[in-house]
């Protein structure tokens, strides 16, 4: 019989290796040494497998336990990312932490203050006393040692934090940097925390991503609603009787679309449609706004024009899309007999419908010029009157309801709104006096009043240059404006020769942009400069420069940037509204709206003074089969570079719009048939030779066939010079192509 010590043995020594590597301890391993040595070799084996299936099972165990982990700490951070309200994120964000650990009981969020104090700014899982002393000081040292190492720490809270023994400090990792830091607080040792640490510190950063895009979308909607604000004032400044009337609507109709309980969603458009409700009445001439007078029938058709055109400006790709429908149809009667459409009934989107009576309401209870205002029951009585005809008649139960309502409490807005109604129009209808502090301030209001009443931009920024170089006695003075993207600043208006009109500054670490950047004042040299922010609603439009001032001066100029920022933000949001509503989306030419108001100006320049002026219309030849070939989005691009082409190669005076299609058009003041032929010639070589880029490929520009009208001699009236060389554009031969 063979002997098989030696095999037992070696079995018997795989096992014993076998337990202790599953944690046998080493006295139980030696007193079962003998025992195992004498087992047989198939036992042995039988042993061994068994061992490895533990292991194996103890494994399989562990990775289970890791992949419900990872599984938890995406799940909680999908949650954070997918609300952007601060608030909500943080609270969340404490919560979730705790719950992702297996033995947290409570979580804290720090964030970062002024001065490099860290605050406490939610809170999960306190209790009774702890609440009311959550700062927890024994935590504070603890907080800012994470966030200046950037690691986390533990801590001991023994007899310091309740129940609890210990504190995890987790820091918020962020893209712009340390976001802050979240501690959760647990009764066992600072051991059980460690096998859970990789787990926290990527929730970690997921929490302090979802931190920073809820700020980020703060941020973006402050300036948004700053944006929509200023551009409500704008379009009030138009009509001095109107001054906070959009804002006084937004908050009425807000009002009652709280009290009809429509959607969170549906009461901000609401409310936003409010403030933009007439932003059409940009377009709408001085004259007809501000007659004191009832309108005469072409003047009313005119002034109908505004919510057609306000929905044109707002139909843009963006947020205020969704106010199209309601700033459209908020002259709409719910008996068809209103304005743009004739919409009856549920046909009106009921946030016109709110707007409708909010207006109504509003204007017979505030005070004008060519009538008193009306007590509130009887604007009431009269609304009630006219409901189910012209007013949705649910609304204005809803009216009537928060009048009662506010009433019976007194709120603040019934005893505002009663003081209005009681307080007669005298003076001026701003209602604004002249401060008596001080002779600085008089100036200051004064040059703020004449900036007010000045609705051309480029006066305005003229006559703020002008007048603070002359209120702070400095050698230069220069008005600078963000462009839309914030990208660069540009000198608008100047009273020196340095810096240049039109001089552009590109983002930078110089003075300007500091100014602009950190919303403070900046000196641009020892003795010479001072740069003073423009800043409304929030948000820097642009900056005020002057040159050799002294601290009084700067003082001075401080004030007078303070003042008259929101006249020039109101400026320049109205000018840019008014370029975009007469702007061609696809081309950014004049649109056909815009070239027939030109073309009346020059019209009625021609019967004053004798002038003369040329009308070019041309034609992109087979842009049917461009399209066809190319597809419409080609299509498109070739207009667009046409377009551009024309823009590049006329002059400053002249004007260039596209009418419909690939038609466009150019208006030439004080130029005869002669020249205007031969700029044609010119414009003709020109595309004819030119190769363009059509969405990213190099093509030749497709021919374009021309016609010439001439006022006097084609006639002096605008419909009819139109109606004229579309004739003549139709009559020419297409021309051969290149």
């Amino acid at each position: 019989m063979p002997d098989m010590t030696g095999e037992q043995a070696g079995a018997g020594l795989l096992i014993v290796a076998g337990l202790v590597a599953l944690g046998i301890v080493s006295g139980l391993a030696a007193r079962l040494i003998p025992a195992i040595v004498a087992v047989p070799a198939g036992a042995a084996a039988i042993l061994l497998l068994a061992a490895r299936g533990i292991a194996q099972s103890r494994a399989a165990a562990a990775r289970a336990v890791e992949v419900r982990s990872i599984r938890a700490v995406f799940a909680a951070g999908g949650n954070l990312l997918g609300t952007l309200d601060e608030t909500r994120v943080l609270r969340h964000a404490a919560e979730a932490g705790a719950r992702l650990s297996a033995h947290a009981g409570a979580g804290l969020l720090y964030l970062p203050e002024e001065g490099g104090r860290f605050a406490l700014r939610a809170a999960w899982g306190l209790d009774g006393p702890m609440r009311e002393q959550a700062e927890l000081p024994a935590l504070a040292p603890t907080v800012a040692e994470a966030a200046t190492t950037r690691k986390t720490v533990m801590v001991s809270l023994q007899g310091t934090a309740g129940a609890y023994r210990t504190g995890c400090l987790l820091p918020l990792h962020g893209k712009s940097g340390l976001v802050g830091v979240l501690a959760l607080l647990s009764q066992k040792p600072a051991s059980a925390f460690r096998p859970e640490i990789p787990a926290l510190e990527y929730y970690a950063a997921h929490t302090a991503l979802a931190i920073g895009n809820s700020r980020l979308y703060g941020q973006v909607q402050e300036m948004f609603i700053s944006s929509i604000t200023a551009l409500a004032a704008a379009v009030d400044a138009k009509d001095a009787y109107t001054h906070g009337h959009s804002e006084d609507i937004a908050d009425l109709a807000t009002m009652i679309a709280r009290e009809l309980q429509l959607s969170l969603q549906d009461v901000e458009k609401v409310r936003l449609a409010g403030l933009l409700h007439d932003v059409g009445k940009i377009g709408i001439p001085d004259a007809i706004l501000r007659k004191p007078g009832r309108l005469d029938p072409a003047e009313r058709a005119v002034m109908m024009t505004h919510v057609t055109l306000g929905a044109s400006i707002l139909d843009k790709p963006g947020p205020l899309r969704d106010l199209v429908a309601i700033v459209r149809h908020h002259h709409e009667h719910y008996d068809g007999h209103g304005y743009p459409d004739g919409l009856r009934g549920s046909e009106i989107p009921i946030g016109s419908a709110i707007l409708a009576v909010a207006e109504a309401f509003d204007a017979m209870t505030s005070q004008r010029a060519y009538h008193a205002a009306r007590p509130v029951d009887a604007a009431l009585e009269e609304l009630q009157g006219h409901a189910g005809t012209q007013f949705h008649p649910q609304v204005v139960d809803a009216l009537a309801r928060i009048v009662a309502r506010e009433r019976d409490t007194g709120s603040p807005w019934f005893l505002a709104l009663e003081t209005r109604i009681n307080t007669p129009v005298t003076g001026s209808v701003t209602g604004n006096q002249a401060p008596a502090a001080s002779e600085d301030a008089a100036m200051v209001w004064q040059l703020t009043q004449q900036l007010r009443e000045t609705g051309d931009l480029a006066q305005l920024l003229t006559m703020l240059a002008a007048t603070t170089a002359k209120l702070i006695s400095c050698a230069g003075c220069a008005v600078l404006l963000l462009d839309e993207r914030g990208s660069t600043l540009s000198v608008e208006a100047t009273t020196s020769a340095e810096p240049a009109p039109g001089t552009v500054f590109p983002r930078s670490r110089s003075p300007l942009w500091q100014a602009v950047e950190q919303r403070a004042i900046q000196r641009t040299g020892e003795h010479s400069g001072v740069v003073v922010p423009l800043v409304a609603g929030g948000q820097a439009v642009g900056v005020l420069q002057a040159e050799e001032i002294d601290r009084q001066g700067e003082r001075l100029l401080a004030i007078i940037a303070e003042t008259a920022a929101p006249a020039v933000q109101a400026a320049l949001l109205r000018a840019r509204a008014e370029r975009s509503a007469a702007a061609d989306e696809l081309t950014g030419l004049l649109n056909r709206r815009s070239l027939v108001a030109h073309l009346h100006q020059e019209v009625a320049r021609q019967k004053r003074y004798g002038t003369r002026f040329a009308l070019v219309l041309t034609d992109i030849i087979g842009l049917a089969a461009f399209n066809a070939q190319h597809g419409y989005d080609a299509g498109d691009d070739l207009i667009r570079r046409t377009g551009e082409l024309l823009a590049a190669n006329v002059r400053q005076v002249d004007f260039p719009a596209r009418l419909v299609g690939g038609t466009l058009a150019l208006l030439m003041p004080e130029v005869d048939r002669v020249e205007a032929e031969r700029a044609v010639r010119r414009l003709q070589a020109m595309v004819n030779e030119r190769e363009v880029t059509i969405l990213g490929r190099f093509m030749r520009a497709q021919p374009l066939r021309w016609a010439v009208a001439c006022c006097p001699e084609d006639g002096t009236d605008a419909d009819l010079l139109l109606a004229t060389i579309e004739r003549r554009l139709q009559a020419e031969p297409e021309p051969s192509h290149h």
